[in-house]
């Protein structure tokens, strides 16, 4: 029997990124997944499947399923597991508390070591989220269950841009294959796992990661919305948002290697990495995936405002993530509850009172104006 992997939510990250790098190493998966049709077709094949940019596939296997209300199945899974990740979203991340307790409940008494759960969401306060959910869910009695859960930030760095019709449906992604973990909070062993490694200090590639391929990809997704295009590569064929997209990535590259103590030359070379991924004409990016959920892509430490602060405060060139958080006060897409929220919020208060408010920064000067 191989070691399994448990992992929480069998979307695109879930199926197109952990389900790789774990039956890559030899590691059978077990899906938690809410959506019951996707969990009786990944149980009915044994199998998922990644299409590349390149239009090659890759196979994966063997998999299986479980509803999260299956407890069970639930406990016994929490009983064999050899690692756990999660890929649901971070506004979805506090409905794990209630299965991951139930699963604690069953491994725990078995006298079984902790669990090492591996949070793959783009949210720098992932564990924080997660932690205060669990600890509202268990009792004074049971308190010391979580001290056997072992949460861990890590840095998702592979673009898995759409899911493909098929029974079970595929994904469609990139091929960057690299897993940065928390070093420091990594308490316990876990399988060895191909692409995984243990970085420090994680804020420095959190940053990277978050600011580089997250921030510019945002800047991309806003500018380009603004002047009516669907996808990143026509955004990425405007000349002007071309040019604000260069000149806002050798602002970032040099304001890290002045905030962290990044080896210059690899620093270069995965800023490189990113860029490439971003703008490869293979991907067909759509615009209404990148710029999503705008409020939480707009806190203060997130993807846009958290690099505009950086250069800021690097003494660097601003002015290509002002034009992009400007943009993105005005995104609006009627199918997206937080688009629509922003939008009344702006219309209501004024961009000045929710640079202010929400993003906690200093109006720019020419709303002063």
């Amino acid at each position: 029997m191989r070691p399994l992997a448990l992992q929480f939510g069998a979307g695109k990250i879930g199926r197109g990124f952990f389900a790789q790098l774990y039956t890559r190493s030899g590691l059978e998966v077990l899906f938690v997944e809410a959506r019951t049709d996707l969990v009786a077709s990944l149980n009915h094949h044994k199998l998922c499947w990644i299409e590349w940019t390149d239009g090659m596939r890759e196979t994966l296997a063997p998999l299986s399923a479980i509803a999260p209300d299956d407890l069970p199945a639930l406990q016994k899974a929490f009983q064999r597991a050899q690692v756990a990740s999660t890929a649901v979203g971070v506004n979805l991340l506090p409905r794990l508390a209630e299965p991951i307790v139930e699963g604690l409940r069953a491994r725990v008494p078995a006298g079984l070591p902790p669990l090492v759960l591996l949070l793959g969401e783009n949210d720098v306060n992932a564990d924080r989220i997660l932690a205060e959910a669990l600890a509202k869910t268990v009792s004074s009695e049971e308190a010391h269950l979580l001290n056997h859960l072992n949460l861990v930030r890590t840095v998702i760095g592979r673009q898995v841009v759409a899911e493909l019709p098929g029974d079970p449906p595929g994904v469609r992604a990139d091929r960057y294959s690299k897993l940065p973990i928390d070093a420091d909070a990594l308490k316990y062993p876990i399988p060895l796992i191909e692409g995984v490694y243990a970085v420090r200090p994680f804020e420095a590639y959190v940053q990277r990661k978050l600011y580089v391929h997250n921030g510019l990809h945002a800047l991309l997704a806003y500018l380009g919305a603004q002047r009516g295009y669907q996808t990143i590569q026509q955004a990425l064929n405007d000349l002007e948002i071309r040019a604000l997209y260069e000149q806002g990535a050798q602002a970032l590259e040099r304001a890290l290697l002045k905030a962290y103590p990044f080896d210059p030359t690899e620093h270069h070379e995965t800023v490189r990495d990113i860029l490439q991924r971003i703008e490869d004409p293979h991907l067909n990016d759509p615009i209404v995936r990148v710029a999503r959920e705008p409020l939480r892509k707009l806190r203060h430490e997130d993807r846009l405002v958290g690099a505009y602060r950086l250069l800021v405060e690097q003494n660097e060139d601003a002015e290509p993530f002002k034009r992009a958080i400007r943009s993105a006060l005005h995104y609006y897409d009627p199918n997206d509850p937080e688009s629509v929220q922003l939008a009344q919020w702006v219309a209501q208060e004024g961009e000045q009172k929710v640079l202010e408010s929400w993003c906690h920064i200093e109006p720019f000067p020419d709303l002063l104006a």
